[in-house]
């Protein structure tokens, strides 16, 4: 299994959707966006259930909360951030096989507003069916998160185990509704990992 962290692949990943889509749109009448969504972070790691091919794709929409002794201040930010909840359904169109919605927030947020957000956000994307993995946490010390979502941990958690979470969450709950069978997506995802150089 390998990560990366974003941009590093940012300008290759934009430049080869933006020219696989431009070609599309010579083809198909397609319109090339002006710019490409990119995510956050993407993980790129075997897949053992090979439900496309041998590779899952996992594109995440981090969110990190911070400034939270204003609480008028933090309340508009967690409505912005409500607002953007289907950010992450834009990366199916690329061709990734999951999306991770990832909340951090600061030491000092308050456990009992975190659980109520969380469960919020929860609920919009149960009832509305949207295949998003949603993860709230919280930074407990300097390298460790406490999680609220889609569990709620007792203790803390180091950043090892709740990727290795989020990519089991993913292989098992959470995929691209659009694939294996929609050519144009497999097509998109061809393009994705040229960019990230897996076969």
């Amino acid at each position: 299994m390998w990560f990366t962290w974003m941009p590093i692949m940012a300008l290759e990943l934009e430049e080869a959707l933006k020219e696989y889509l431009a070609k599309q749109q010579n083809v198909q009448g397609a319109h090339a966006p002006m710019y490409v969504a990119r995510p956050d972070i993407i993980i790129v790691a075997e897949d053992t259930k090979k439900v496309v091919d041998e590779w899952l794709l996992v594109a995440i929409e981090l969110k990190y909360f911070r400034d939270l002794e204003n609480a008028r201040k933090f309340e508009r930010i967690l409505r912005g951030a409500f607002r953007e909840i289907g950010q992450p359904l834009r990366y199916y169109l690329y061709g990734f096989d999951s999306t991770i919605l990832w909340y951090i927030f600061e030491e000092s947020a308050d456990k009992e507003v975190l659980r109520s957000y969380g469960n919020l956000i929860s609920e919009v994307i149960e009832k509305l069916k949207f295949p998003i993995v949603l993860f709230l946490t919280k930074i407990v010390g300097e390298d460790n998160f406490l999680v609220f979502k889609p569990s709620e941990l007792s203790s803390p958690s180091n950043l090892g185990y709740l990727i290795q979470w989020m990519l089991n969450y993913c292989r098992d709950y959470v995929r691209n509704t659009l694939l294996p069978h929609d050519k144009e997506i497999k097509e998109r995802r061809r393009t994705l990992k040229i960019a990230f150089k897996v076969p």
